[in-house]
């Protein structure tokens, strides 16, 4: 081989080396994946399987319906998972994205007795009792949405539920999106209690709400969950289906 030759052969590998290195970098890259199942070992589907800091839901997927999930772009290291789903203990535990069983993840689910059921919560039943009487009464100022309206909505994510309120800034973010209103966060409530600077996506799935409601203002806001720094940011009042 002369010299022009060999020279060319050596560019040539150079260069499939150099195409190769993405990708390598890429199948090395911290993955949790893996299948939730329940008792009987049948896969569970609509599973929350998100990573947390603190108290706080920084990123999560929802399960397939063979049970199936993939986190992707996660730290290298022990990682501090969540698991949770209407009708089962929620569970937490810690996995090392570092050693290969973190990509082949079993997870088993307890089912838990006291799930309520879907859309029997009367108009005069004890928590959902304020959620009817100011339906009924502001309607104007808010948006009420129902169990029922959610499932028909069909939202990803529970931010979505208020894409169509004028006004509303919703942008997508790490674990779900984020609620702005005229460039402030609006105040979140869940059963009632304050969960200061949550966004509703780090808190609740769709499916695990009875009622919504979504005060874009003041306007109508009920007098007991006003307050005075909270003005213009709008409040979100969620109504949960466990107690």
């Amino acid at each position: 081989m002369g010299p022009a030759r060999f020279f060319l052969a050596v560019a040539v590998v150079a260069t499939a080396v150099r195409a190769q290195e993405p990708l390598t970098a890429s199948l090395n890259e911290p993955t949790l994946s893996g299948v939730v199942r329940d008792a009987g070992g049948n896969p569970v589907p609509d599973v929350e399987v998100g990573i947390i800091m603190g108290d706080r839901l920084r990123q999560f997927v929802i399960t397939a319906a063979d049970g199936k999930f993939l986190l992707t772009g996660v730290a290298s290291g022990i990682v501090p998972l969540r698991v949770r789903r209407i009708g089962y203990a929620i569970q937490f535990f810690d996995v090392d994205s570092r050693i290969p069983s973190s990509r082949a993840l079993d997870i088993v689910l307890t089912a838990v007795p006291n799930e309520l059921e879907e859309v029997t919560i009367a108009a005069a039943d004890g928590r959902l009792r304020e959620f009817y009487e100011r339906k009924q009464q502001r309607g104007s100022f808010a948006r009420f949405l129902l169990q029922s309206d959610i499932r028909r909505m069909g939202p990803t994510y529970s931010s979505d539920l208020f894409r169509s309120v004028p006004g509303i800034d919703i942008r997508t973010a790490s674990g779900g999106n984020t609620i702005r209103i005229r460039g402030c966060q609006p105040m979140v409530r869940l059963d009632g209690q304050r969960v200061p600077g949550a966004e509703l996506d780090e808190i609740i799935a769709p499916s695990e709400i009875a009622a919504i409601e979504f005060y874009p203002s003041s306007a109508g806001v009920p007098p007991q969950y006003m307050e005075r720094g909270n003005r213009l940011c709008g409040l979100v009042l969620v109504w949960t289906r466990t107690q």
